[in-house]
């Protein structure tokens, strides 16, 4: 399988790279050889690639988003969620991507995930402990997710495969760069993901209702990913690409800058704690953050 996948993504990239090669001699008025039309024909594996649905899905769809909202997508200068979020795990995590600010956003350009999160467990800096082409070394594989507020599992993903931990290039060695998710409905337009679970971990089905804490599954490394983490967002449906990210909220939560946080990543973390005028907390880049209640 994995065999199989690899070769769909090199016959892609030669035929991407030929229909390029096309426009460009075209554009000078240059022919290409006959000989090698054929070339041409590796184009439609893109057909049969889901990752490319989805990055090509992305790319229209922000033009969709922008459109539905008059070009003022939700932004935490315009929009409040209507519930209260609790982090989405047990324990101290680390965020390694996410903010509500293009500084330290996880993916600005794209809206769907522009308010997205990557989680991590960080000790002394390092993600993991051993051989990180293992799993199992990573200090938050196997760790339990759980609901971030009440309400009722509308999609649900249990199938996939880990994806090769590399430590840093995210590697996709599944059909949907999600991997295993959840989606749970928490309002009329939130909707949270929780992706790159666990093979067979998830533990709820769609319809289930599930409450704040509710155990979900077990974080993993199934999807576009470069080492296990949990990537968490609000969207304003159920769609993974037509929905607009959400700025979330979170509540009763603890903070603080991540100990040695520039080991594992140069970019400039949250300078500051921000909050909203009922006390709610934004979290971003490079703090180390916990419920409470834990």
């Amino acid at each position: 399988m994995v065999i199989l996948i690899h070769t769909k993504r090199v016959l892609w990239k030669i035929g991407v790279a030929w229909s390029i090669i096309v426009m460009m001699l075209n554009l000078f008025d240059i022919e290409e050889p006959e000989s090698l039309w054929w070339l041409g024909l590796l184009n439609l594996l893109v057909f049969f690639d889901k990752n490319m649905y989805y990055m090509t899905g992305q790319f229209l769809s922000n033009y969709l988003i922008r459109i539905k909202y008059l070009f003022r997508p939700p932004s935490f200068d315009n929009y409040e969620c209507e519930a209260d979020y609790i982090l989405p795990f047990e324990g101290a995590w680390t965020a390694v991507n996410g903010g509500i600010y293009k500084d330290t956003s996880h993916s600005w350009p794209l809206i769907n995930q522009r308010y997205a999160y990557d989680f991590v467990i960080m000790e002394d800096g390092k993600t993991f402990e051993g051989n990180h082409k293992d799993v199992e070394s990573y200090f938050c594989y196997g760790e339990n997710i759980i609901a971030p507020a009440d309400g009722i599992v509308i999609k649900v993903s249990n199938k996939h495969r880990n994806s090769r931990p590399t430590g840093k290039r995210a590697v996709c060695d599944t059909s949907d760069p999600r991997g295993n998710f959840v989606i749970i409905k928490h309002a009329e337009d939130e909707f949270s993901l929780l992706a790159h679970l666990m093979p067979g971990s998830v533990a709820v089905s769609v319809g289930d209702e599930v409450l704040q804490g509710d155990f979900i599954g077990l974080c993993g490394n199934s999807g576009n990913t470069s080492e296990p983490h949990l990537h968490f967002q609000i969207q304003t449906s159920k769609s993974f690409l037509t929905g607009a990210g959400l700025p979330i909220p979170f509540v009763d939560i603890a903070t603080r800058r991540t100990p040695n946080y520039r080991k594992k990543d140069t970019r400039p973390p949250q300078k500051e704690l921000i909050k909203d005028e009922y006390g709610r907390i934004y979290i971003g880049r490079g703090l180390e953050v916990w419920n409470r209640e834990q």
